[in-house]
């Protein structure tokens, strides 16, 4: 949690949430709709999502399109209870918004009480009246089943260190732990096992989301530490100072909890959400054990912050894919600059996570939710582009001032979605040229949200109002038949090893060490002085797989450092053989077999210690 928001939202909320939420006022309409036979791009769909859960295996099939749903911390921080929340369920059932995907209905911090002598953590009963069993145990299995009996996913909140958020920067909530300095520590710091088997093996959640302000915001010069309320800790992370934290000690720490998780439900059945916030360099390590992870700060509820936490997101697309996804934080869509005033900043809000494939999170009282923002939240072809099945994030193709534009590859064939962004406060004309999204002339657009179809010859041109985006699904004829660059198809990246133990410390804080037409240090992607528009930029000492699924007959590239140095080496493995591999100061000309193969692994190698930046230019597939 960002200290700064928290406080803030905590003051602006503690009237707010002591009135609970009801279903007074016009009642949104239901959108029920009648049984019907799968249509085609349904069953498409879901042949897609079973061939890349055979492809990620099990422990990635719980979360092969980014989890959608609801958590209450936006609008009520701690001072939320089960009434509240099954009210907003009710919500999510009465207005269609389950119907449109949204099926994780999540608690957040605020729901623990004490942890007991013996390891246990009780449930506060005050604010899960069901969890009061008769033998006066507690348990949060009643709330869960009936959750699951509405037909959603149920989500809960931990902590990885000793210590919550709430307890450093709500400290005046009426709803945090209490009992014992000892009694009070929460978090999974020292119980990882027991808190794993009773949150996803006893009470059954299937999403877990884990903060991280007991590795941060809990050392020796902080108030509530020095008066005795709490234990010093660390710090392993300092927000903001890369170079301070200890970053393999927070790895190996998710690393051990998705274990326990794994060891508990090995089906691969429950979301793992790691919120570190952007920091101990978890955007590079994250996909590792989390189906998302926290890219960013949390975000507050006015047009900077949305922007921030979107690029902290956008920049990263060879990082995300199927079951492992960049998070820029819950949905403010009914909060500040995006509430019911600001339709056209909310439905950019919304176009852009779902560009960016980003777990879609509403943080917003649904029982009050006007009609309007309903709309947006529930607007099925924006959704669509968000949960497409190939999982390909955006990738970012144009940025020039205050516009952007950022193009994602779909699973249908000859489709593409593209946002065009006006990120700033005047009228803006954008436009992109249909060869750049790699489609012939003649294509057909679809505006996701007035529905509107166009035919445009060689370019797309929209006008655009301030904060606006306009979101459009593209179809049409392969600028290049049966070939695909790398970079058009993200989510067939894996990142193996990422060569950024050579970075300083404050190039690590900015930069991307694997990344789609760009260099890591973010420069243009370029080769012998030239400029490359499809590509990838990573480090000497990195390590990225390609699924290719036998689907492909060949691999070309040029290869080679984007400044003068010493040879590097340039090698290409196969399904664990080696089919390429040469030494060279120059750039070096890639053309190979790879009908059959499953993984290809492009490594570069160079002398320990040294940096060098790499382009892999005009990585491409052949069919």
């Amino acid at each position: 949690m960002k200290p700064e928001a928290m406080e803030m939202h905590a003051m602006k909320t503690r009237s707010a949430a002591t009135q609970s939420p009801t279903k007074s006022g016009p009642m949104k309409k239901p959108m029920k709709k009648p049984m019907k036979k799968p249509t085609m791009k349904q069953v498409m769909k879901a042949a897609v999502l079973a061939a890349l859960a055979g492809a990620y295996g099990m422990a990635a099939a719980q979360a092969l399109t980014p989890p959608m749903g609801w958590n209450p911390w936006n609008a009520f921080h701690t001072e939320v209870d089960e009434a509240k929340i099954m009210a907003n369920a009710a919500a999510l059932k009465n207005t269609g918004l389950a119907d449109a995907g949204y099926r994780y209905v999540n608690m957040d911090d605020g729901w623990w009480r004490t942890r007991r002598a013996d390891g246990r953590i009780e449930v506060r009963t005050s604010m899960f009246p069901s969890g009061a069993l008769p033998d006066g145990s507690t348990s949060m299995r009643p709330f869960v089943d009936n959750l699951h009996a509405l037909g959603f996913k149920a989500g809960i909140y931990s902590e990885i260190g000793r210590n919550a958020c709430s307890q450093a920067w709500d400290r005046h909530s009426p709803n945090l732990p209490e009992g014992s300095q000892v009694e009070r520590e929460i978090g999974t710091f020292g119980h990882q096992a027991q808190d794993i088997k009773l949150l996803v093996g006893e009470y059954g959640f299937d999403y877990v989301k884990v903060d991280a302000c007991g590795l941060a915001d809990y050392t020796p010069d902080k108030a509530w530490v020095r008066d005795g309320t709490h234990r010093a800790f660390g710090p392993w992370i300092v927000r903001g100072k890369p170079d301070a934290a200890s970053s393999a000690r927070v790895e190996e720490l998710y690393a051990d909890l998705r274990k326990e998780i794994d060891t508990v439900r090995p089906n691969g059945d429950v979301v793992l959400s790691i919120c570190a916030w952007g920091e101990a360099r978890v955007n590079n390590w994250g996909g590792k054990y989390g189906q998302s992870w926290r890219t960013s700060p949390d975000i507050t509820p006015d047009w900077k912050s949305m922007l921030l936490n979107f690029d902290s997101a956008i920049g990263r697309p060879l990082f995300a894919g199927p079951g492992r996804w960049n998070d820029p934080d819950m949905l403010e869509l009914g909060h500040g600059e995006f509430d019911e005033r600001h339709l056209v900043e909310a439905r950019a809000h919304l176009s852009l996570w779902a560009i960016a494939a980003a777990p879609l999170m509403i943080g917003a009282d649904l029982t009050k939710m006007p009609q309007s923002l309903i709309d947006i939240a529930g607007n099925r072809a924006v959704i669509a582009i968000d949960q497409d099945p190939a999982g390909h994030q955006g990738v970012t193709i144009a940025r020039t001032g205050d516009t952007q534009v950022v193009v994602r590859t779909l699973a249908a064939s000859g489709q593409k979605a593209v946002a065009l962004i006006n990120r700033g406060g005047q009228k803006r004309r954008v436009s992109v040229p249909l060869a750049t999204l790699q489609l012939a002339t003649n294509a057909t657009t679809r505006d996701a949200w007035t529905g509107k179809e166009s035919t445009v010859d060689r370019m797309i041109t929209v006008d655009l109002a301030p904060r606006e985006t306009a979101l459009l699904t593209v179809r049409g004829a392969a600028l290049r038949p049966g070939r695909v660059y790398v970079s058009e198809v993200p989510a067939r990246v894996r990142v193996l090893e990422d060569g950024s133990a050579v970075l300083t410390t404050a190039q690590a804080a900015k930069w991307v060490p694997v990344q789609a037409n760009a260099a890591p240090s973010g420069k243009p992607l370029t080769l012998e002085g030239r400029a490359v528009a499809e590509g990838l930029g990573v480090l000497a000492g990195s390590r990225v797989a390609l699924r290719l699924d036998g689907e492909f007959r060949r691999f070309q590239s040029r290869t080679g450092a984007l400044a003068r140095g010493g040879a590097l080496t340039y090698k290409l493995v196969a399904d664990g053989k080696v089919l390429f591999e040469q030494t060279s100061a120059k750039p070096v000309a890639i053309d190979v077999d790879v009908a059959g193969v499953k993984t290809l692994e492009l490594v570069t190698q160079g002398p320990a210690g040294k940096l060098a930046e790499v382009a892999w230019a005009g990585a491409e597939l052949v069919q």
